[in-house]
């Protein structure tokens, strides 16, 4: 349903571009609303257990409109994987497939206050929210970011920002309208999705002209995998992020448990990037992601990021440890990204 009413929006949308000759010159200012990007990344991968593999990860094409009114658009659809190569398969696209991953509208009811519909990424954590390649300062994804809460949801989310003197509070709200419609390969789906996310920003408020962000955030939601005899499920988490002088720290904690109070998993990351000099970055990561009745993983990465230009990044990393999950292998990984 969702994706039906996507191409019909697509449909009109360029209808109107070919009809754009047509408007009278006062329309012209709509039109002006449009930014067209996007990003995209490639990956060299050597793990451990299986073989070498050059993949491009994505192409993203990034469409907003913003007039400046109360009323924003926003879209994202990705071409994933579109093609890859290793030595037993050569070069193909087996793993492609195309994802609407973000497709809605904000409305301003108040300098502290907005709404958002349509399909948006879950407001768990902040990796979830910040995951596009030129965004992270790894090539790699932490599990407990990927495996214990659903990635996007279609609904509603009432989201926004409150001083509170020197710092600010910042809400998000949200609730499922429409469940996914279309499951891409072997990913979970979950339904009856809803939950909050609160932090304070500024928590700690540095005087110092070389102290950056630091953020604490709460994260609670409850929601259903979408499959025959699930249980519901209950996650409470925390993350934070600290700039100051060369240092980032940041880190998310999640623990989930079924409506009976059944351990239904856990995990955490805590990540440092450190400016050593020339835009060139010391990245490290430990993670843990506990999931019965699967493997358990406790992980390392030990790497370096190098900031080409503001809108590219060169990433080297290693990823040790145990456990292994197919999309977030261990090994050596070199890949570049770059927004656009």
């Amino acid at each position: 349903m969702f994706i039906n009413f996507f191409r019909v929006v697509v449909s009109v949308i360029s209808l109107c571009v070919l009809c754009k000759p047509l408007f009278a010159e006062e329309h012209a200012s709509f039109w002006e609303g449009f930014r067209v990007g996007g990003y995209s990344s490639a990956d060299l991968r050597i793990p451990r257990t299986e073989p070498t593999q050059l993949k491009l990860n994505e192409i993203s094409m990034i469409v907003t409109w913003d007039q400046g009114t109360r009323v924003k658009f926003f879209s994202e659809l990705e071409l994933e994987n579109p093609v890859s190569y290793d030595h037993h398969l050569g070069l193909h696209s087996k793993q492609s497939y195309v994802d609407l991953e973000r497709f809605y509208l904000d409305y301003s009811l108040s300098e502290k206050s907005n709404v958002r519909v349509g399909r948006f990424l879950s407001p768990v954590g902040r990796w979830n929210q910040l995951h596009a390649p030129p965004l992270v300062w790894t090539a790699s994804r932490p599990l407990v970011t990927t495996e214990l809460f659903p990635a996007a949801l279609n609904g509603l989310m009432l989201f926004g920002n409150v001083p509170l003197q020197e710092r600010s509070l910042e809400y998000q709200v949200y609730a499922e309208g429409l469940k996914d419609q279309r499951k891409e390969r072997d990913e979970r789906t979950y339904r009856d999705v809803k939950g909050a996310r609160f932090a304070i920003n500024n928590i700690f408020n540095f005087a110092s002209e070389n102290a950056g962000l630091n953020t604490l955030g709460l994260n609670l939601a409850s929601y259903q995998e979408d499959r025959p005899g699930a249980p519901a499920y209950r996650l409470i988490g925390i993350d934070f992020l600290l700039e100051f002088d060369r240092w980032e720290l940041s880190g998310e904690a999640y623990s989930r448990n079924t409506s009976q109070g059944k351990d239904a998993g856990s995990g955490a990351y805590l990540q440092s990037a450190y400016l050593i000099r020339n835009d060139w970055y010391w990245i490290t990561r430990l993670e843990n992601l506990h999931y019965p009745a699967e493997q358990n993983a406790e992980r390392w990465v030990l790497g370096v990021t190098k900031r080409l230009k503001p809108n590219q990044l060169l990433k080297f990393e290693f990823v040790g440890g145990s456990a292994e999950y197919e999309d977030i292998p261990r090994g050596f990984t070199t890949s570049f990204a770059v927004m656009f």
